[in-house]
């Protein structure tokens, strides 16, 4: 893993100073973009490695604490794959189908706060 972090964060870097000629300007977004990526890479071999509740875990905290739409599309990727296991594949990794939809729900929730649009679905 650290290998493939190494050559996305040179990558942005390489990239933020060919398109700008200013590294310390553009510092923080490449180091962001990277965080997205890894944390998208890693969201990926989770789910590979069938750890679905521990994918999901660290999809909602990085969408929580770095919300990045690349990231977004990854979750909404994420849990249409889970969707398309049948319950005896999830139920063989502790993972419910009704958390399919409480965590797109969740990753929606997300959204809608970091974009700083009201959520008018409230329970009256």
């Amino acid at each position: 893993m650290d290998v493939i972090q190494q050559m996305i964060r040179g990558g942005g870097e390489v990239l933020a100073k060919l398109l700008t000629h200013k590294e310390e300007a553009h510092e923080i977004v490449v180091e962001q973009a990277s965080a997205s990526r890894e944390a998208c890479i890693l969201i990926w071999s989770l789910l590979a490695a069938e750890d679905y509740g521990e994918a999901e875990r660290m999809l909602l905290k990085e969408l929580d604490y770095n919300f990045d739409f690349e990231l977004y599309d990854t979750g909404v990727e994420f849990f249409n794959a889970l969707d398309k296991l049948s319950d005896a594949e999830l139920a063989a990794h502790n993972y419910a189908r009704d958390r399919i939809d409480a965590g797109f729900q969740k990753q929606f929730a997300i959204l809608i706060d970091k974009c700083g649009f009201k959520n008018n679905t409230s329970n009256s």
